[in-house]
């Protein structure tokens, strides 16, 4: 007598088939998921506003380097005369450039670049430290008790009336040799 494959005797079961992972975790959780976008978009948009502070800036008439360049190494506004321009500068340009020196056009970049990378970070350092909260929290709830921490709780085995209080003398009904 032969045996065929669709014999439920010597078919294999699907648990003996596959054996599952020993060590198999769960994926993140949502809140953690959410940590997480929101701190690499606040990276992002960080970067993004540092990339315009080192963006250069210039005027017409001159080079006013990176907006944070200028701010920091206190560059002043060369201002050029309307009516005897250098050579090379036209009237409408000496104009354009005492219109709007450097100093307002570096403020022009500033302003929205610092706002950007203070939002960016405010977001990153904050769903980082929400992670590490959730994470300490959830570290603490699950951990082992202590050893001296759960011998002091457990209740005194029946009919002993347990080792005594630290610090106290034993009553006079349970001295001996006097």
């Amino acid at each position: 007598m032969t045996t065929s494959a669709t014999d439920p005797a010597t078919a294999p079961t699907p648990d003996a088939a596959e054996p599952a992972p020993a060590a198999a975790r769960p994926g993140p959780s949502g809140l953690f998921q959410a940590t997480a976008i929101i701190a690499t978009i606040g990276v992002v948009v960080a970067l993004i506003g540092l990339g315009l502070l080192f963006l250069p800036v210039q005027t017409p008439t001159q080079d006013c380097g990176t907006s944070i360049g200028f701010l920091l190494d206190g560059r002043v506004n060369e201002l050029v005369s309307e009516t005897a321009p250098p050579a090379g500068i036209t009237p409408a340009e000496a104009k354009a450039n005492n219109a709007q020196p450097c100093r307002s056009r570096v403020a022009d970049r500033t302003k929205p670049a610092a706002v950007l990378f203070v939002a960016g970070m405010v977001a990153a350092l904050g769903a980082a430290t929400t992670e590490v909260a959730v994470r300490a929290t959830r570290w603490f709830r699950r951990r082992p008790p202590h050893p001296k921490r759960s011998a002091a709780k457990a209740p005194a085995a029946p009919g002993s009336s347990g080792p005594p209080a630290q610090g106290t003398e034993p009553s006079g009904s349970e001295q001996s040799g006097s």
